[in-house]
């Protein structure tokens, strides 16, 4: 399954362009805060703050053929997707008297997004729970999340699903995507870049909390957000994964090796390869997985790399890098 790809175009390429140099550490900030930025290709709409695509839904038929007899014609059936955006916004307030007397420009505007710091992380964990649980059905200013389209086993998607164990409401989910445009990508607005909008306005007046005015400069950050599922085969959902009966040796609770396994073989990456493909986990299956590791002398399948001078050790099954994520919650009700 690949891991590395030169073709695609992430938020963090999208920052290096010269449209882009106003929002360039925004961005460098929102994927530190959120991996899921730096995996995923991030595309424009197609269609202003939509973006329509196709997804394969049946293969055309085959016969076989004898001399003087015709092929009748047929085709795949195919349905229209049409997948919508939504934006976050946050604003950061900094007193004139903290940094007027810098004279710096770039001091001063680093200063300032050092105080913004906390906005942007909270811009990156919405996005985070955004990509994986939000449900434009039931709030369409919202875009739709990996959850809710796959949340049923009953459903056309549901062999993807593999459920865990757990019965109760304190479960979590692995996550299994390959990101590729002809797979899974973010969507951002056309017109802007990679989605992400900041603004600085100088010398605001505001007040305290006595009614006494004071003046700030303030920035407004914007992130506008989507995700298109253009193929259902190339994500995995292993759900159902109780966190409260997790031990480290599996001998209670899901054995959590033994699911992504059985992710891996209904992921059809496995198959036909493309784009990059990660595991995406919480901080508590995370630490599982280091238990329950430990218990095969030599796993094969689930292995640390580390490469590089100041390089960070990363967690890897079968060559996916996992991928820790605060967003996903250790409270999912059960898929069935």
């Amino acid at each position: 399954m690949a891991i590395l790809s030169t073709g695609r175009v992430t938020l963090l390429d999208v920052a290096k362009m010269p449209h882009a140099k106003d929002v360039a550490d925004v961005i460098n900030l929102l994927v530190q805060y959120n991996p899921i930025l730096m995996d995923a290709p991030a595309l424009e709409c197609n269609d202003g703050t939509k973006h329509k695509t196709t997804m394969l839904t049946g293969l055309p038929s085959v016969i076989w053929g004898a001399l003087y007899q015709g092929v009748q014609a047929s085709k795949a059936s195919r349905q229209q997707v049409e997948d919508t955006t939504g934006f976050m916004e946050s604003a950061s307030e900094v007193d004139t008297r903290m940094v007027d007397f810098i004279e710096d420009a770039k001091e001063k505007a680093s200063i300032m997004l050092q105080e913004a710091d906390p906005h942007l992380e909270a811009l990156a964990q919405e996005a985070s729970s955004a990509i994986f649980y939000h449900d434009s059905r039931i709030d369409p200013k919202k875009p739709m999340g990996f959850a809710p389209r796959f949340s049923d086993t009953s459903a056309q998607n549901g062999s993807q699903i593999v459920l865990g164990g757990g019965a109760g409401a304190d479960n979590t989910s692995m996550w299994m995507i390959t990101w590729d445009r002809s797979t899974n990508h973010l969507i951002y607005p056309k017109g802007s870049a990679g989605g992400i909008e900041r603004k600085t306005r100088m010398d605001i007046p505001t007040q305290d909390g006595d009614g006494n005015t004071f003046f700030v400069h303030r920035e407004d950050f914007k992130q506008h957000l989507g995700i298109s599922n253009r193929d259902w085969r190339y994500v995995c959902r292993g759900a159902n994964i109780d966190v409260s009966d997790l031990s480290e040796d599996a001998s209670t609770g899901a054995d959590i090796i033994s699911v992504l396994t059985q992710m891996y073989y209904k992921h059809e990456g496995r198959r036909a390869k493309k784009g990059s493909t990660y595991v995406y986990v919480n901080p508590t299956i995370m630490e599982y997985l280091d238990y329950q590791a430990r218990n095969v002398p030599t796993n094969l399948q689930l292995q640390f790399s580390e490469t590089g001078v100041n390089a960070s050790e990363v967690l890897k099954y079968r060559g996916m890098g996992i991928r820790e994520c605060d967003a996903l919650l250790n409270s999912e009700s059960v898929v069935s």
